[in-house]
């Protein structure tokens, strides 16, 4: 009778192992699909570091597929700069040195981004404004200077002007103060739109640019690039407080042998 109860015992504990053993297996894939990259909120993502694209690291080994796992809204430059980005609602827009817009492949690669999910924490409208009052209204309404925004600001502009930049060849021989003086610009009157934007605290140093920067992309997708001028009568701003900072550096010899000495001299918008 003992024999037979220490059996059933043996066989209840080995079904139980088995069942158990049978639910880990169908659980674990489910858990590592899941899992895999998932959206950083409130996580300002860089790829490639300001004093490297300073230093005429003008390639970079992002793709566009990859970007778009890392945020749905974003700025920076296309690979040997061809083209100015700016990502808005997930789609990253390329505005090439000619002004025209188009999106590129998801094998194209980036030299250089901001990007961040936006989850707008709070939003304000704002009057009669230009780029330097912008600033200015902003700075009043954010809780703080010490940390990370990302911005939405849709508008109606009565005027708007962005530049571009000129595609690069090896050797790189002008840098951005050469590059940014000379570059293409763009302009429009009565222009519908979206200004996608971030701000770094002064702290940030030569890692990314500190205070504000803008990329605009018009609401018909054909006008666009960095943001140097604007007036409109009325502005829709949101943002987002991003609390974690995360950049990834360009795996390339061009990056690991720069020399990261030439400070940027250029302060103009």
């Amino acid at each position: 009778m003992g024999d037979k109860k220490n059996k059933n015992c043996v066989w209840n504990f080995m079904v139980c192992f088995g069942v158990v053993t049978l639910l880990i297996c169908c659980v674990r894939p489910n858990k590592m699909v899941g899992s895999s990259d998932p959206k950083k909120e409130n996580t300002f993502y860089q790829y490639n570091i300001w004093w490297g694209f300073v230093n005429k690291v003008f390639e970079g080994d992002l793709t566009v597929k990859e970007l778009k796992t890392k945020g749905d809204i974003g700025l920076g430059s296309y690979s040997k700069l061809d083209g100015e980005l700016v990502m808005l609602d997930g789609v990253p827009y390329r505005i090439r040195e000619d002004g025209v817009v188009d999106v590129p492949l998801d094998d194209e690669l980036i030299v250089y981004v901001d990007a961040a999910f936006f989850e707008p924490e709070d939003s304000f409208k704002l009057q009669s404004t230009n780029f330097d009052s912008l600033i200015v209204k902003i700075n009043s309404q954010l809780p703080s200077l010490n940390q990370f925004y990302s911005f939405k600001v849709k508008g109606n502009f009565s005027y708007m002007k962005c530049g571009g930049l000129y595609r690069q060849e090896k050797p790189f021989e002008k840098g951005l103060d050469e590059l940014i003086p000379q570059r293409p610009v763009f302009e429009r009157v009565n222009v519908k739109g979206t200004m996608v934007g971030f701000y770094c605290p002064e702290f940030i140093g030569n890692i990314n640019v500190a205070g504000y920067h803008f990329h605009f992309i018009s609401d018909d997708k054909t006008f666009g690039g960095h943001v140097m001028e604007f007036n409109t009568n009325e502005l829709d701003v949101e943002y987002d407080p991003l609390l974690e900072y995360h950049f990834t550096l360009p795996d390339s010899k061009d990056f690991l042998n720069v020399s990261l000495e030439k400070e940027f001299q250029y302060q103009k918008k």
